[in-house]
């Protein structure tokens, strides 16, 4: 994760920040990019006004609070598909402000602008891919040390793939086993040949976790 090449859209943005109806957060990295942004600014929570807050997930949600801030909308399932049908109904005629990343997947603002939200959407951090893995990593992995490997992102599980070696990869899904977040994020993993061996009921780390307690506790080794 990385700053937004350039700051400057983010900071016209900031500067009628409470002419929206709404802010859109899909992410803690976008809430922390925002409002830490307003704050290195000069700029405070005074400028949110009345805006109305939507976010993802509980993680999101979290990230909020530690600016002061309370979430009025979180969906029950945390992803874009149900975030979107959960915002429809309030965004017609709307000023709506998406704060996201480089690699946000577009569901959510064509779902929106369907709906007749006029969305403005600001750049706030870069997703950026590693170049490789450290040779400590990689060698876990080939020589089955490593127990599971979590994927949060259908990019993560794409450049996971990039980065392992043949050796690597053959260890995959028996020695070392896969946990998705997300049917999203498996389906990428699948698309690129990477097994999954568990995947996220609650789509968060903590999802994740659970998963793998879940995959741990009845001895399962198979792949999906």
């Amino acid at each position: 994760i990385r700053p937004p090449e350039d700051w400057a859209p983010v900071d016209r943005v900031l500067r009628r920040l409470g002419d929206y109806d709404w802010l859109v957060f899909t992410s803690a990295n976008g809430v922390e990019g925002l409002f830490g942004r307003l704050w290195q600014t000069g700029g405070d929570l005074r400028q949110v006004g009345r805006v109305r807050l939507a976010a993802i997930g509980p993680a999101t949600a979290d990230a909020l609070e530690r600016f002061h801030l309370r979430a009025d909308l979180v969906p029950d399932a945390y992803r874009a598909e149900e975030l979107a049908v959960v915002l429809k109904a309030h965004v017609p005629g709307r000023r709506v402000l998406w704060a996201r990343s480089t690699r946000a997947r577009e569901v959510l603002p064509r779902e929106l602008e369907a709906a007749g939200a006029q969305l403005d959407q600001c750049i706030v951090y870069q997703n950026v891919d590693r170049e490789q893995l450290t040779s400590a990593e990689l060698a876990m992995i080939e020589q089955g040390e490593l127990d599971w490997i979590g994927l949060s992102s259908p990019p993560i599980a794409r450049s996971l793939f990039r980065l392992l070696t043949p050796r690597a990869l053959a260890q995959l899904g028996e020695r070392v086993r896969i946990a998705s977040i997300s049917p999203v994020t498996t389906e990428a993993a699948f698309e690129v040949g990477l097994p999954v061996n568990a995947e996220a009921l609650e789509y968060t780390w903590d999802g994740i976790l659970d998963a793998i307690a879940r995959a741990d506790a009845h001895g399962c080794d198979r792949r999906m």
